[in-house]
């Protein structure tokens, strides 16, 4: 059964904070590393059924520049790679 997750990016300003809203957000294992390499493990190995999407994300591609769009390819590999995985980016 899909499982539908929405992520708020309004107020994410740093790495760390989009790390932060990704722990509260989505249930992550206990190991999960603060990472784009940790999340793209995650996803490979829980995400089949998961739907994520992130909402207010043209703020945090002014903030978070390069890193924004890493997880944004990430995501795309992610969903290329994981049957069933899907993840959107609203503004």
């Amino acid at each position: 059964m899909e499982k539908v997750f929405y992520i708020d990016l309004m107020e994410v300003h740093s790495k760390e904070e989009l790390q932060e809203a990704l722990v509260k957000e989505l249930p992550l294992p206990e190991y999960y590393g603060r990472n784009l390499d940790a999340f793209y493990d995650v996803l490979s190995e829980y995400g089949s059924e998961w739907n994520i999407i992130f909402y207010n994300s043209g703020f945090a591609v002014y903030r978070l520049g390069r890193y924004f769009e890493a997880l944004k390819r990430l995501c795309l590999e992610a969903c290329e790679e994981v049957q069933g995985l899907k993840i959107r980016f609203y503004n």
